[in-house]
């Protein structure tokens, strides 16, 4: 590691104290950002299909980013935008190699879809990735707060951005229930070919427990529409860690009303209020929301309606429940896999070392992951999680086969 490397190496040491993040230098720090499969990686990328109709592959958790410079509606707040901190510098820094944008400039916008097109031109025909907005935070009185706004990602240019290339993209709206035109922006985004509406509600400033949000899932239900919402603690957004409103129980208040959710990252982070033990959040004892997850999943009056999503499953800060996601069969049928682009380009958030430490691939596929990390984030993702195994194991194709969850019909 020269200087340079080291010093930036010292800047991450912030993030991981106050992100709670494992991070790797073991392929280095920076992707170099290269295109095309090389023959190295080319052998498992097909074997890593076989099996699969590539039609219903939909990878179902891609964000759209940038530095709201290119005048395409995409807002970031100071936080993210040009953060204080060092740690906060370097995990922007990391965010923007991670989709490979280049220099931060008022290009990167336009730069990141050229990128992520380029990166869906290596996927068969007929495979997709969904696209997902990002709404503004509102207050309890449904004001629009751009003072406390990480990060806005406009439906209607997401919604372009699909059109654009229809045979490689979907796309998942993004509304705030609080927000005065909430419902008919739901009908209206639904009726523009939305797949499902995305949430992170500690970013936000969502309480689903809330009274406010009832009517805007009933509404939901009526169009049939899921919810993909964080659950679990959050790191990668300013003011969200260990928000309350991250408790994976709060999302019985959308499924009591009938709406198909996905539970991102399958909480697969941090600790709640276990809010079946003491309904007052001040008084009942901590629980892993992984294990508040486990139990919704149990619980009958949720199946066909509870769902979770496979999303940065495979980072180093996640991996003590991998196992248990891979094993449990009775799950099988209700894991929908994402990508979470581009953290899958951010090198030190992975360890493949850890990862065959741990049993969970074979070590000959790890030449073809390490290229793939600097080549196609998406496919790094993908044949990773084909090449998992656990306790005689592995993924369903149903988890990666994700088209008709989406499509079926109202």
């Amino acid at each position: 590691m020269n200087r340079r490397a080291f010093v930036r190496a010292a800047m991450l040491a912030p993030l991981a104290t106050t992100a709670g993040c494992r991070l790797s230098f073991e392929q280095g720090l920076y992707s170099a950002c290269r295109t095309g499969i090389d023959s190295v990686a080319a052998p498992a990328v097909e074997a890593a299909w076989e099996g699969l109709r590539q039609e219903l592959v939909w990878d179902t958790h891609a964000h759209v980013f940038g530095n709201g410079r290119g005048k395409v509606g995409i807002f970031v707040g100071p936080e993210l935008d040009k953060p204080f901190w060092p740690g906060a510098r370097a995990r922007r820094e990391f965010f923007m190699n991670g989709g490979c944008v280049g220099e931060d400039d008022d290009k990167v916008d336009q730069r990141m879809m050229r990128r992520l097109t380029r990166l869906v031109a290596d996927l068969p025909a007929g495979a997709r990735v969904m696209l997902l907005a990002f709404d503004a935070t509102y207050d309890a009185t449904g004001e629009r707060r751009p003072d406390i706004t990480g990060f806005l990602v406009p439906n209607d240019y997401v919604r372009s951005l699909a059109a654009a290339l229809p045979s490689r993209f979907e796309w998942a709206a993004s509304v705030h229930p609080y927000r005065p035109d909430a419902i008919e922006e739901l009908e209206r985004v639904k009726a523009g070919g939305a797949r499902a509406i995305k949430w992170l509600p500690p970013a936000m400033g969502i309480d689903p427990s809330s009274a406010k949000c009832a009517p805007f899932f009933d509404a939901m239900k009526r169009l049939d529409i899921p919810l993909l919402t964080h659950a679990g603690d959050e790191q990668a957004v300013p003011g969200a860690r260990d928000h309350p409103a991250a408790n994976p129980l709060h999302l019985r208040h959308p499924l009591d009303r009938g709406v198909r959710v996905i539970a991102a990252h399958c909480a697969t982070l941090g600790a709640s209020a276990d809010l079946d033990r003491d309904a007052d959040p001040g008084k009942a004892p901590e629980a892993l929301n992984f294990d508040l997850f486990s139990r919704l999943m149990a619980d009958r009056r949720y199946e066909g309606l509870l769902f979770g999503d496979l999303s940065a499953v495979t980072q180093s800060n996640r991996l003590e429940f991998l196992g248990p996601l891979i094993a449990r069969k009775e799950w099988h049928g209700r894991l929908l896999n994402g990508s979470d682009y581009p953290l899958p380009g951010i090198l030190p958030l992975f360890s493949l070392d850890r990862i065959v430490g741990d049993g969970f691939i074979d070590p000959a596929v790890v030449p073809a992951l390490r290229s793939l990390r600097e080549s196609n984030a998406l496919l790094f993702d993908f044949v990773l999680k084909r090449n998992l195994r656990f306790g005689g194991q592995r993924l369903p194709n149903s988890a990666f086969e994700t088209r008709d969850f989406f499509l079926r019909a109202g």
